[in-house]
């Protein structure tokens, strides 16, 4: 998939945190990505519950690792948890275009705002602006915007950015040693997104 293009494959996908984590000690440890395939065959260090599930999570997990800066990956179990989950954030949303794109046009305009909670109906107009927008979003059944809706929801608890029982944000939490990376680099447009800023 090219990373311009729009996809629904997150409603195939977890947050993954714990096999994030888990993915970046094994390249600190020096495995490569055919080693670490490699191990989740042969081993399902990732616990998967079958092995197509295994190989999707590999392929998954290496590409939200690989796309980070090296210094992030350097440091990464040198952050607290918070953190260390809103890198997984930032990943996800630089592997998944219509992802950062509800980052950006629908979580961060509604901070900057002062809005207090996500609703379902910012969910639905962002949606129908991109069915106008794009064929692609166009031919997502009904059912799939729906899954990708629950899977966004879902991200944004697992990460802090939403509270669990409820749909009330919660201010994100960044290391400011993280943060002077991201300023310093093309991550930027990621950062404001995931802090609401301007």
């Amino acid at each position: 998939m090219k990373k311009n293009e729009y996809s629904a494959d997150l409603v195939n996908k977890g947050f993954w945190f714990t096999e994030f984590k888990k993915t970046i000690e094994l390249y600190q440890t020096g495995k490569t990505s055919k080693e670490i395939k490699k191990m989740q065959e042969e081993e399902n260090v990732y616990l998967a519950p079958s092995p197509d599930t295994g190989k999707r999570m590999v392929s998954t997990l290496q590409k939200r690792v690989e796309c980070l800066p090296p210094e992030i990956i350097e440091h990464f179990l040198s952050f607290d948890i918070s953190t260390q989950k809103m890198i997984n954030l930032l990943a996800i949303m630089k592997n998944n275009r219509l992802f950062f794109e509800f980052m950006y046009e629908v979580y961060r305009e509604e901070r900057m705002l002062g809005k207090k909670e996500l609703s379902d109906s910012s969910l639905r107009i962002f949606f129908k602006n991109k069915v106008q927008q794009s064929e692609k979003v166009a031919s997502f059944t009904d059912g799939t915007i729906k899954r990708l809706s629950g899977a966004y929801k879902t991200f944004l608890r697992e990460s802090g950015i939403l509270e669990d029982s409820t749909n009330h944000y919660a201010a994100p939490i960044i290391d400011i040693q993280l943060e002077n990376s991201i300023k310093a680099s093309d991550w930027e447009p990621y950062y404001k997104a995931i802090m609401g800023v301007a």
